[in-house]
């Protein structure tokens, strides 16, 4: 079972040729990661990526469109 934690950029200001998705870079603000997936391990040991404690990192979202909370809903045409 994965464990999933969040992790950042040790230094903002690197950059980071993200591992699974090509041609793309890992966010500086951070994202959700496997922590038991070696790549990632390998990430943390070598000071690339900083394990974000749980009490500092954002709110996993539970479900898809939860992170539109709080926005206005579109108004139906009649």
């Amino acid at each position: 079972m994965p464990k999933l934690v969040f992790a950042r950029l040790a230094d903002e200001t690197h950059r980071l040729p993200h591992p699974f998705r090509p041609a793309t870079d890992f966010p500086a603000e951070g994202q959700t990661i496997d922590r038991e997936d070696p790549v990632w391990m390998q990430l943390i040991n070598d000071g690339s990526l900083i394990v974000v404690e749980e009490s500092s990192a954002p709110p996993l979202s539970s479900s898809p469109g939860s992170s539109l909370v709080g926005t206005p809903k579109r108004k139906e045409k009649n």
